[in-house]
């Protein structure tokens, strides 16, 4: 597990550095590097859901870069609360971060790749869970720099009768949304 986030770790920095080694002027002519005009941030609620039994709620945040005008990649953290009050009541905290990448193959289809690593609440312990997502959706630019995704991915590492975390299925359907600088 060190060794998977030592290397995710260096090739973000390697990242960084060229980000960093990009500096130009934008065309309004003012001090600001044009690696900024290529970051965004955004996120989305992954899920909410409240029943006689239960309460979900999944909120996300994500830190993007555009690398090409139709390929971008990033980061991004994740909060997930579960309440069940049936048969005795109990509560879960779970975070996670996730490394993601995208491609536009045709405005506005884009392929997608995402690994996730969970930290899941458990009765007396935590337990830490790897996903890897790769499915495609529909990308809707909203003015000029911001942009609607909706998406399916397919869980590649989910295992029919195994422990998915809180996966029920492989498949993950969901939006988000990001504002460019």
């Amino acid at each position: 597990m060190i060794k998977k986030l030592s290397l995710i770790a260096l090739f973000c920095l390697l990242f960084v550095m060229q980000s960093f080694a990009q500096r130009e002027y934008n065309a309004l002519g003012n001090d600001r590097p044009a690696w900024v005009d290529k970051i965004y941030v955004g996120g989305g609620l992954g899920g909410f859901g409240i029943s006689d039994n239960q309460v979900w709620v999944n909120v996300s945040g994500q830190v993007g870069y555009r690398i090409t005008e139709k390929w971008n990649a990033g980061v991004g953290i994740t909060y997930q609360y579960f309440k069940y009050k049936r048969p005795i009541e109990q509560s879960f905290n779970d975070y996670g971060v996730n490394f993601f990448t995208q491609y536009v193959v045709y405005q506005p289809f884009f392929v997608m790749a995402r690994y996730e690593i969970f930290f899941l609440d458990q009765i007396d312990s935590r337990a830490t869970y790897d996903t890897f997502l790769l499915g495609g959706g529909i990308t809707q630019p909203m003015g000029g720099k911001g942009f609607l995704n909706f998406y399916a991915l397919y869980n590649v590492l989910y295992s029919d009768g195994g422990d998915n975390g809180r996966y029920d299925s492989p498949w993950v359907i969901g939006m988000n949304i990001g504002i460019g600088f």
